[in-house]
C-alpha cells in the first residue's frame, strides 16, 4: 500500500513539473515572439497559456500589451481589467492602461490610471511624463507643467521632458521661458533635432529682443558643427506625444523589470517630385532634419561615398514636416542590422533602423 502510495505522489510531482516547464517555455516563448514584433503569434501564444493558468497576471497584461500593438485598444484594456481583477497592486498596469485610455482619445480615463501608477510607485518619473501629455491634451498646462517640473526633479536630464516643458510654456506664451528650456536640451542631446528646430521656429514667429546668441542663426550653426547624425525624431508638440505600452519579460524564473518610454503618433507620407517614400520592409536612418538643405547636404555626403540613400519626407498630424535621411531597403530587420553595424564603423555616424516609410 506504501509503495502505491509513493508512486502515485511521484507521478503527480512529475505532472506539477511538466505543466510548470511548458507554462515557462511558453511565456518565454511569448516574450520572444514581442521582442521580434510578431504581435499576433504572442496573442495565440500567450492565449494558449491563459488555458494552462488562467490566473497569470502577468500572462494577461503581456497579451494586453500584444493587443495594443496592434492598436486593438479595447482588447487591451479587457486584459489590463483582468489583470487588476486577479493582482490590482502589479506594477505599470495602471501606466499600460492610461496609454490604451490615450489612444482611444479619453485622457480624463488616462489621467486616472496615471494617478493610480503614481500612488503605488511615486518616484516613477516616466508615468508623471505621459500623465503630462495626457493633461496638456485636456489644455490643463498648469498641471501638465507641474507633472514635467515633478520628472524632471527625478530625473533632469530626461530631454523628452525638456522638449515638453519648452511645447508647453511656447504654448501658453512663455516664449522667453521656451527658448531657455530649448536651450537646455539642444546642449544636452545636439543629436536630438527637435529642440534645436523649435527653437528656430519660435525665433521666426516670435523674435526675442536682439541677442546676440539668442538667433536662428546660431543654433543651426550648433547643430552644423556637431558632426553627428541625428536618430529619429523626438515626439511632436504635448498635444501629440503619445506614450507607450510596458511589457513584462521572464529571465528564467525571475519577473524582469518594468519599461515604459515614449512614441511618436502615427504619420503620413509626403513625397515631393525628388523625394522618395517607401513603403514597406526596413531602412537605416541616418540624420532627421527639420530643415530640408540639412537634410539635402546630409543625403549628398552619402551619396558622394557611393551609398544608396534617399531623403523620405513626412508629415505630424499638425503638420511638421520631418526630411529623414534613409539607406537601402531590406526584408528583415536582422538584415539592416547587419549592415548597420559595419556603417557605423566606416562612417563613423550614428545610425538607426527604421520601419520603411515609417517614423
Amino acid at each position: 500500500m506504501k509503495k502505491i502510495l509513493v508512486s502515485v505522489l511521484i507521478a503527480a510531482c512529475l505532472v506539477t513539473y511538466a505543466h510548470a516547464q511548458t507554462e515557462k517555455a511558453l511565456f518565454e516563448s511569448g516574450v520572444a515572439q514581442m521582442k521580434a514584433e510578431k504581435f499576433q503569434e504572442a496573442i495565440e501564444t500567450f492565449t494558449r497559456l491563459i488555458t494552462i493558468v488562467p490566473d497569470n497576471p502577468d500572462v494577461y497584461k503581456n497579451r494586453g500589451v500584444a493587443h495594443m500593438k496592434l492598436n486593438q485598444y479595447d482588447k487591451a484594456i479587457a486584459d489590463f481589467e483582468k489583470t487588476r481583477e486577479i493582482k490590482p497592486d502589479l506594477k505599470g498596469l495602471y501606466s499600460n492602461l492610461g496609454v490604451a485610455w490615450y489612444y482611444k482619445g479619453d485622457y480624463v480615463q488616462a489621467v486616472k490610471n496615471y494617478n493610480m501608477e503614481i500612488a503605488l510607485t511615486p518616484d516613477n518619473y516616466y508615468a508623471y511624463f505621459n500623465r503630462a501629455i495626457c493633461r496638456a491634451e485636456l489644455k490643463e498646462y498648469d498641471l501638465s507643467l507641474k507633472d514635467v517640473e515633478t520628472a524632471l526633479g527625478f530625473a533632469p536630464q530626461f530631454y523628452l521632458a525638456l522638449c515638453l516643458k519648452g511645447d508647453i510654456l511656447a504654448k501658453t506664451g512663455h516664449y522667453d521661458g521656451a527658448r531657455q528650456v530649448y536651450k537646455q536640451a539642444l546642449d544636452l542631446d545636439p543629436a536630438h533635432p527637435y529642440a534645436g528646430d523649435q527653437l528656430a521656429e519660435l525665433n521666426r514667429t516670435h523674435s526675442p529682443a536682439p541677442e546676440p546668441e539668442a538667433s536662428d542663426r546660431v543654433v543651426k550653426k550648433v547643430l552644423a558643427e556637431k558632426k553627428i547624425a541625428a536618430p529619429a525624431p523626438a515626439p511632436e508638440p504635448a498635444q501629440n506625444a503619445k506614450p507607450d505600452p510596458e511589457m513584462n519579460e521572464l529571465k528564467g524564473t525571475e519577473k524582469p523589470s518594468e519599461k515604459e518610454s515614449l512614441t511618436s503618433p502615427g504619420i503620413q507620407s509626403d513625397p515631393s517630385s525628388t523625394l522618395v517614400s517607401v513603403q514597406s520592409g526596413w531602412e537605416l536612418q541616418a540624420g532627421a532634419f527639420g530643415n530640408p538643405s540639412n537634410a539635402e547636404k546630409r543625403h549628398k555626403a552619402l551619396l558622394d561615398k557611393g551609398y544608396p540613400v534617399r531623403v523620405v519626407v513626412m508629415k505630424r498630424p499638425s503638420g511638421k514636416i520631418w526630411y529623414l535621411v534613409r539607406i537601402g531597403s531590406y526584408g528583415t530587420k536582422s538584415a539592416a542590422k547587419a549592415d548597420l553595424e559595419k556603417m557605423e564603423k566606416k562612417l563613423n555616424m550614428d545610425i538607426i533602423v527604421r520601419p520603411a516609410g515609417r517614423f
